[in-house]
Parts: structure tokens; C-alpha cells; sequence
């Protein structure tokens, strides 16, 4: 009778743990800030320091994306505020990307983006 019970505890156990591995893939970062998320991830050093390489969780009531155009040139500034899934890890951040409509990809820093719009 213990075996039966161990085992049938140990399946539960296995299940649970199925089931928050599939729930934890439905939920999935939106675009445009997963891409600025993974910009960032290339260059660690310049906003998440240490927890470039941690589950982050964004928190989309105070992450925003701003469109606007100057001089016919589109533009989008991405705000992505993100936080370590396990609060151990550490704080919080907000990233800021830059995408200027043509160029194909994302811009980390407000002067070289400031430059291509031209403002």
C-alpha cells in the first residue's frame, strides 16, 4: 500500500509540474517588447546588468509604445518595464528601444536615434 501511495503521489507531483511548463509557454511576451527585451539581452551591460540572462516578466500597464513621425520619418519608442520572474534575482527595470520606420531594427541609444529622425 505505501508503494501505491508514493507512487501516486510522485505522478501528481509530475503532472503538476507538466502543467505549469505548458501553461508557463502559452504565456509569452507580446511583440514589440519581447524584440526589445532581446535587444537589451544582446547588451547586457547597458540596462539589465545582472539579470540579463533571468525570466523577466513585463508589467503591461506601465509599459507603453509611443508612434510619431518627424520630417516624413515614422518612428516607434518602445518602454518595456520588465521585472525577474523570481524577485530574488533582483529589481526591475525599464527599457527603452527606439525603431525608426526602414531601418529594420531596434536602437538602444536616444542619440543615434535622435540622429536617423533627425530631431
Amino acid at each position: 500500500m505505501t508503494r501505491v501511495t508514493g507512487f501516486i503521489v510522485f505522478a501528481a507531483a509530475v503532472i503538476t509540474a507538466l502543467i505549469f511548463v505548458i501553461l508557463a509557454s502559452f504565456n509569452r511576451m507580446p511583440e514589440p517588447y519581447a524584440s526589445c527585451v532581446d535587444t537589451h539581452r544582446d547588451r547586457p551591460d547597458v540596462a539589465l546588468e545582472g539579470s540579463y540572462d533571468t525570466d523577466l516578466v513585463l508589467d503591461e500597464d506601465a509599459s507603453s509604445v509611443e508612434e510619431g513621425s518627424h520630417d516624413g520619418i515614422g518612428f516607434r519608442i518602445i518602454v518595456a518595464d520588465v521585472a525577474p520572474a523570481s524577485r530574488a534575482a533582483g529589481p526591475g527595470v525599464t527599457l527603452t528601444c527606439y525603431e525608426v520606420d526602414g531601418h529594420g531594427s531596434l536602437l538602444l541609444d536616444e542619440e543615434t536615434f535622435r540622429d536617423m529622425v533627425g530631431m
